[in-house]
């Protein structure tokens, strides 16, 4: 039986077999790592519970630098990045430094070069490919999609979260208006801003409402603003609520909001930079970063809700349990 020392720069409380983190997908790793191989973690801590929480089968082992020690001996361990970060990096180094030479892999869920490129500068972009150039030596790479890396086939998952709950029954909502959502993190990258700029420019009446923003944004008549939602019944309640999933991201691999949402035929808009999201799946909309475009694509899309929904319950979604047994598969078969 493998080991895996998971290396992650998320806030993560555990106590026993629970665990909480700000990032569901990080929760969905560590479960499906648990379900076959003990785990050692390497991340920042959390001193309460955060968003979302799960009980997993397996304890996880929580290591701080002084503790690696204790794993020298260990000729089973392997080593799982969950993304390219500074302090990542830096931990990977130390680890180097205190066990020698590791193999294992690195876990990308997003395209980071346009992340870091977004978040600070066309100096991003070339931090970000310093230290993937430096890691991919090291480490064999897992990628939600060949467009964020070109890993082999054999080593792209599909991220998902979704279980039964997600497909019970689909209620029906209004189309005489835009009644639109965004859920996710409130960041640069996300092109949440970006988005609002477009809604001010815009003619018609419309609502929109961002899940995991701040209280510090300032509400309008038509944009509100939703702590984020971490329950899957009162997410699967947003979904439910509006009309339309937009996703102003600039940067995306494999977002399982899409998945989310197609599975609540929930319509979806989003923009250029990001049309390999589409890929074969009915009722996604793809649209140019502006104004005009948005609100042609909107009223598309609510002028042909019916026929849209018919046709987007021919989608073949991957549920959680296939994302799950796709990451175990390559972790127990590649060393």
């Amino acid at each position: 039986m493998k080991d895996y020392l998971v290396i992650s720069n998320d806030k993560i409380f555990f106590k026993n077999n629970e665990i909480s983190s700000s990032y569901n997908d990080t929760i969905n790793i560590l479960e499906a790592i648990g379900k076959k191989f003990k785990i050692f973690l390497l991340s920042r801590n959390s001193k309460k519970k955060i968003s979302f929480s799960k009980k997993i089968d397996r304890k996880i082992i929580k290591l701080n630098y002084l503790s690696i020690l204790s794993l020298k001996k260990n000729k089973k361990i392997n080593l799982f990045m969950i993304s390219i970060t500074p302090r990542n990096l830096i931990n990977f180094l130390i680890i180097r430094l205190l066990l020698g030479e590791v193999s294992g892999y690195i876990y990308l869920r997003s395209d980071g070069y346009q992340e870091y490129k977004a978040k600070i500068g066309i100096i991003g972009y070339f931090i970000y490919h310093i230290m993937l150039s430096y890691l991919k030596k090291k480490l064999k790479i897992i990628s939600v999609s060949n467009t964020i890396y070109h890993s082999e086939k054999e080593l792209i998952v599909t991220p998902s979260e979704l279980d039964k709950h997600w497909f019970a029954k689909n209620k029906k909502i209004q189309t005489d208006f835009p009644n639109l959502l965004y859920l996710g993190r409130v960041k640069v990258e996300k092109g949440v801003f970006s988005l609002l700029k477009l809604f001010k420019k815009m003619k018609n009446d419309f609502k929109l409402s961002i899940v995991g923003g701040s209280k510090s944004f300032r509400e309008t008549s038509n944009i509100s603003f939703v702590k984020v939602v971490s329950k899957k019944k009162e997410i699967v309640k947003m979904y439910d609520g509006h009309n339309i999933f937009i996703l102003p991201s600039f940067t995306e691999g494999s977002p399982k909001v899409i998945l989310e949402s197609l599975a609540r035929l929930r319509p979806i808009i989003v923009f250029t930079e990001i049309k390999h999201v589409k890929s074969n799946f009915r009722g996604i909309y793809i649209c140019k970063r502006n104004s005009s475009s948005l609100e042609k694509k909107i009223n598309y899309i609510l002028n042909n809700y019916v026929r849209i929904q018919e046709k987007m319950k021919k989608n073949i979604l991957p549920n959680k349990a296939h994302f799950q047994k796709e990451l175990i598969k390559i972790l127990d078969e590649n060393f």
